[in-house]
């Protein structure tokens, strides 16, 4: 009788480790999937990383990463994501010193409103001297 709870309370454990994983439901790989990696720079105007469509495919984007140098007064912008089935906001903030980052990832990717449609990073310009900064972003269409 212990044996058989012993090993009862095992297979439980078990078990909720493996309903503890995420579950990925876009398709990450394949053979008409083509990986996207725009990246751009820019200096106190507005800027964006585009990920293009594809005729008869779908876009997806995994993840964005905004870096900005020191800016003459801190400012903070609200960074979109547009193309997607609802526009998506994150706050971001120039910093007056050091280095700004913010990294988006997205578990399991985010898909594209429709097939054939652009998914734009848009970042707002700080409006100080001196900002330096760049925007990378990931997906793939498929």
């Amino acid at each position: 009788m212990k044996k058989l709870c012993a090993a009862l309370l095992l297979y439980l454990g078990l078990a909720s480790v493996a309903l503890a994983q995420v579950v990925i439901t876009t398709p990450l790989a394949g053979p008409n999937a083509t990986p996207l990696t725009p990246s751009t720079t820019f200096t106190t105007g507005s800027s964006s990383a585009t990920l293009t469509g594809t005729a008869n495919k779908w876009t997806y984007i995994c993840g964005f990463v905004v870096t900005s140098a020191a800016t003459a007064t801190p400012v903070a912008v609200t960074v979109t994501v547009t193309g997607t089935p609802t526009i998506m906001n994150f706050t971001y903030t120039f910093v007056s010193t050091g280095q700004g980052v913010l990294g988006i990832a997205f578990p399991g990717c985010i898909t594209s409103s429709a097939p054939n449609t652009n998914i734009v990073v848009n970042v707002p310009g700080s409006g100080g001297t001196g900002t330096v900064g760049s925007i990378s972003a990931w997906g793939f269409t498929n």
